[in-house]
């Protein structure tokens, strides 16, 4: 398996994050006198991202992105102890460990990143972690997996990008790279048709990475 290399997403696919993530929205926005469908809320941060939620919502409302993400921010400091490790995330990850291969990380969370890696035990597992605060483009632009691939001199035919979305597939296609979609039992998410493999349990790229030996 000489070669081959993972890069991940966090939120939806290392860290069960998406009701932390959608009670700090709400919060959030209450504290604007704005009151949220949690059910909706949920379906469109999946479908696209929290991100592209503010944008929309500072069409909606005026109050500014900036404005937002600062009290988005300050409530999401107080919960991200909350967020657990998706099933058997510390598995497969300990596993690429044993078998020598490199774990990196892509994900949009910012300042928060290292904090919850640390809580949940899954920071030890990763050789380098790109975050939302290191300035490149959102997924799908796959400018911070091409920064990875550069910097850590990886070969396009044995990456995987492994994400739970189709901003995720879309990120590894842009990139040139091989892309796992993590579609579990009650996933919200769909395929798109783009991925090279889809799994619903984290311990089935065990078998995609002994398919490269």
């Amino acid at each position: 398996m000489a070669g081959l290399a993972f890069i991940w997403d966090l939120d939806g696919t290392l860290l069960d994050s998406y009701g932390v993530i959608v009670s700090s929205l709400f919060k959030t926005f209450r504290e604007f006198n704005i009151e949220l469908d949690k059910e909706k809320l949920y379906k469109e941060i999946i479908a696209k991202s929290v991100g592209d939620y503010f944008l929309k919502m500072e069409k909606e409302t005026g109050i500014g992105v900036d404005q937002m993400k600062e009290k988005n921010s300050a409530i999401s400091e107080r919960e991200k102890l909350n967020i657990k490790p998706i099933a058997h995330a510390a598995e497969i990850l300990s596993w690429l460990k044993e078998q020598d291969i490199p774990n990196y990380v892509f994900t949009h969370r910012g300042s928060t990143t290292e904090a919850v890696l640390k809580n949940t035990g899954l920071y030890q597992y990763f050789d380098d972690i790109v975050t939302g605060k290191d300035g490149f483009g959102r997924k799908p632009d796959p400018s911070a997996v091409n920064y990875l691939i550069r910097k850590h001199d990886l070969d396009k035919e044995r990456t995987f990008y492994v994400g739970d979305r189709t901003i995720d597939v879309l990120c590894a296609v842009n990139a040139g790279i091989m892309s796992i979609l993590y579609l579990p039992e009650n996933s919200v998410a769909a395929a798109t048709g783009m991925e090279t493999y889809i799994v619903k349990d984290l311990l089935e790229i065990k078998d995609i990475a002994l398919l490269y030996e």
